[in-house]
């Protein structure tokens, strides 16, 4: 007679992951950069566990090295300590349990470093200085993936007295080893490197590929007598939101955009993640443009730039996807983003219209006497754009028509401009009717 337990057991249907399926999977859909700020990602969150309460990254440095042959990563910035590398940062994913990231990070869901040693080559070797132990740990791909185990071994190293870690992968896949080899893909790594990150930059972290420092890369944002730029912060739940607009360039005025390519990547609406750019001059339904029958992006907007900031102590709770270079679009914590960014986003699209009456006067208008970098733009302001002309056109008509008081008043509140007049909030019910129902 058969028990219930040898029944199951004889019953069984396997379905078990195989180690060759899950690492082409996880690597499949990730570019070789993005695996390549997964590592830079590991050493900013290591330093951040030290950066005091003046947010400063002062005396940290994050080197990377490569050729067609080897790639390299090392940092001072603390090191993985033993006890996280034993139950925690080897480990695929989350277990139920695990302690939270450091506080404010951007490592995300525990796969970055394995699935960026995975993507660029077959023969890796971890070197760990931290405050509890010094320790290397060598991963052999090819021999791992043909063990029963999951598991990887660690061997204890002599300290250099310098916490920090160390990654050096060697036997390239193909297609990396070609890309690390060719001169412009270094070249554009330092671009990305510099817009994705100048928010640490900025607060002091050094990173360097192979001779180069990383330059700083400042966003800032045009202010005058008739020119400001919109800032608007508020919580959402356990999030702390963030939002500004403004112009960064001069508006185009019958120049092609095809004629102005080194301009259009700082126009469009930008999205970060504690300080990290998950997407950077956003001119897609990614954002607003062309989403829900908004606007799309048209030539004449460069010279705008949005920029929506999510902080948030626990990094689960941001709307990002594992690679971070994509947002969860249907997260209620960004849909109710993007319903802000497109309130700011109309005025400055109907002005873009308006300023061709007369464009001499309005170039004139936009120019600026003074600049502000992000982090300076803290109080509370609508967007101000100049004015181009007082005059009624033949082809105009006044419109005017009563509406509650309640009604007005939360129209004022939803935009987060207590201070409109009942003709502006009239004009921007219009001109949102024109933009979202009718296209222009």
């Amino acid at each position: 007679m058969t028990n219930g337990s040898e029944a199951m057991e004889t019953n069984r249907i396997h379905a078990d992951a195989t180690k060759d399926f899950f690492v082409n999977m996880i690597t499949r859909d990730i570019s070789l950069r993005d695996c390549i700020f997964d590592l830079l990602d590991n050493s900013i969150d290591g330093a951040r566990r030290f950066v005091d309460a003046s947010n400063s990254f002062e005396n940290y440095t994050i080197k990377l090295k490569f050729s067609a042959q080897t790639f390299e990563i090392s940092d001072n910035c603390g090191g993985i300590r033993l006890s996280d590398a034993i139950d925690y940062a080897f480990h695929f994913g989350r277990r139920p349990g695990s302690p939270a990231d450091v506080k404010g990070g951007i490592g995300l869901y525990g796969i970055g470093m394995k699935r960026a040693i995975f993507k660029i080559g077959r023969l890796c070797n971890v070197h760990s200085e931290a405050e509890d132990a010094t320790f290397k740990v060598h991963v052999d791909v090819d021999q791992w993936k043909g063990d029963e185990s999951w598991d990887f071994y660690y061997e204890d190293a002599a300290p250099t007295g310098t916490n920090g870690t160390r990654i050096v992968i060697e036997r390239l896949n193909e297609g990396v080893s070609i890309m690390l080899g060719d001169p412009g893909f270094r070249n554009e790594l330092i671009k990305d490197i510099a817009r994705d990150y100048a928010f640490f930059i900025q607060k002091g972290i050094r990173i360097i590929v192979g001779d180069d420092d990383v330059p700083s890369y400042k966003f800032q944002l045009r202010a005058s007598e008739s020119l400001s730029p919109s800032v608007e912060e508020y919580s959402d739940g356990k999030v702390r939101v963030r939002i500004l607009a403004g112009l960064v360039d001069d508006l185009p005025d019958d120049i092609p955009d095809e004629l102005r390519p080194g301009k259009v990547e700082r126009f469009g609406w930008f999205v970060i993640c504690n300080d990290r750019i998950v997407l950077s001059a956003d001119k897609t339904d990614r954002t607003i443009w062309g989403d829900d029958e908004f606007q799309v992006w048209h030539p004449q907007y460069n010279g705008f730039a949005g920029f929506l900031f999510f902080q948030a102590e626990d990094q689960r709770a941001l709307p990002w996807t594992t690679t971070k270079r994509d947002l969860d679009a249907t997260s209620p914590l960004y849909r109710r983003a993007v319903a802000r960014m497109k309130a700011v986003t109309v005025p400055f699209i109907k002005y873009t219209n308006e300023r061709k009456l007369d464009l001499k006067a309005a170039k004139q208008a936009e120019a600026p006497s003074s600049h502000f970098d992000l982090s300076e733009l803290v109080h509370t302001q609508s967007l101000r754009l100049p004015t181009v002309s007082n005059g009624i056109r033949p082809d105009q008509v006044t419109i005017s028509f009563r509406k509650p008081k309640a009604e007005v008043e939360e129209i004022r509140r939803h935009v987060g401009n207590i201070t409109l007049s009942a003709k502006d909030v009239g004009t921007l019910a219009f001109d949102y009717y024109m933009s979202v129902e009718l296209g222009k």
